[in-house]
Order: C-alpha cells, then structure tokens, then sequence
C-alpha cells in the first residue's frame, strides 16, 4: 500500500518593528479567520505561500491587500515549524515607512504595536510567535 505524501504548507510572516517612547515595538495583527480555538489571536502579517510565487512577493502581497502598506523583505531570520501539523513559518524582517496603514476589514480585525515582553507575556498571541521572539529577537 502506497502512503499519500502530504504536502507542507508553507507561511511566511513579516517583522516589522518601530521605536516609539524609548522602546522598540512590532507590529502584530489578529484575522477575521476562524482558527478554532486560536481566533483572534495576533501574529506578524503574512500568509500562505502559493505554487510559483517566492517568500518575498507573498509578503509584499499580503501586507498591500491586509494593511495597504508596502514593505521591503530584508533577510529571512529564521525558518519554524507552525502552530498546525504539516506546515512550516519563514519569518521575514521587512521594513516600510507605514504610509497607507489601514486595516482591510475583509482580511484583518486588527493591528496591534507590542514589545518583546508584551508579545511573551501576553495572552492572545500565536504560540508560534511567542516561541520566535523568546528565541530570535533581540530587543
């Protein structure tokens, strides 16, 4: 009996951090999809990777259709295992001037600046992105 290879689904999120009063801050947003018991949690914009298309156009895409920004790919800091079986993260630092920032309702429910320690003490956050910031971002 031949087993079905199941493919991985690939995502990629994009760090976006600003200074703001003495403190660096990242951008984090929840979805107006339902995860289970995950809805409403908040992660770095992203999405998933479709045939064809690389890391770095998918970030452009999704950061233009969810917040009407563009954003520049700078480096890939680190490639994760997701939250959900079968799937792995690519975690971005990108960087934009912000101008445009809005919140597409269809996409996003909504934005949120944090610090480091806000995003590993907080109660709604991605496991994911608490286990990337505790282990690769350096404040």
């Amino acid at each position: 009996m031949v087993k079905a290879i199941k493919k991985v689904k690939k995502i990629v999120v994009g760090i976006i951090s600003r200074i703001r009063k003495d403190r660096k801050e990242f951008l984090l947003m929840s979805s107006v999809v339902d995860f289970g018991k995950y809805t409403g949690f908040f992660y770095p914009p992203g999405g998933h990777i479709v045939d064809g298309k690389t890391e770095k156009s998918t970030l452009a895409k999704k950061f233009w259709e969810e917040l009407g920004i563009k954003v520049k790919p700078l480096k890939r800091l680190a490639t994760t295992p997701g939250d959900v079986k079968d799937q792995v993260t690519y975690w971005w630092e990108c960087q934009s001037n912000l101008k445009g920032l809005t919140i597409n309702k269809e996409k996003a429910r909504k934005i949120i600046w944090m610090s480091k320690k806000e995003i590993l003490e907080g109660e709604k956050i991605w496991p994911a992105t608490k286990k990337f910031f505790k282990k690769f971002v350096i404040e």
